[in-house]
């Protein structure tokens, strides 16, 4: 019968040799490579409109009318008098030259205006414009 030696190591090589071959062995080893992609699950609308509507008022305007009066006089003056104002009344004097062997002035009349202050209702309706949106999700089914 004949007998075969294991041959693990090399006959007559020390332990040493034997612990350094075992260090070399390679290991095998797993590595992971990750990736992303977008997925759209979904879409958003968003609608704007102008909407109009009708928008009452209501307010007291204020409204200014002048009255004249012709103030008749006949006075005769030396210089043409100033415009002046007396109580709210603004008076403006009107001359006029008369021909006599000597000249002079005649205060012929007098503009007195007066402001008059009224207040009225007033009413109307204007037009006014609003935005509105709305907004729509649509989801996808796919998972």
């Amino acid at each position: 019968m004949m007998t075969r030696k294991p041959t693990h190591a090399k006959e007559g090589a020390s332990r040493k040799d034997h612990e350094v071959q075992e260090a070399l062995i390679p290991l095998a080893q797993e590595q992971l490579d990750v990736s992303k992609e977008k997925v759209v699950k979904g879409r958003v609308t968003v609608t704007r409109k102008t909407v109009l509507h009708e928008q009452p008022i209501e307010e007291l305007l204020n409204k200014e009318q002048v009255e004249v009066k012709r103030i008749p006089k006949g006075e005769r003056v030396d210089v043409i008098p100033a415009i002046r104002e007396e109580n709210g009344v603004t008076i403006i004097p009107v001359v006029e030259e008369e021909i006599e062997v000597i000249r002079r002035l005649v205060l012929r009349e007098e503009l007195h205006i007066k402001k008059v202050t009224t207040q009225q209702p007033f009413q109307d309706s204007v037009t006014l414009r609003r935005q509105e949106v709305s907004i729509d999700r649509q989801e996808d089914d796919e998972k």
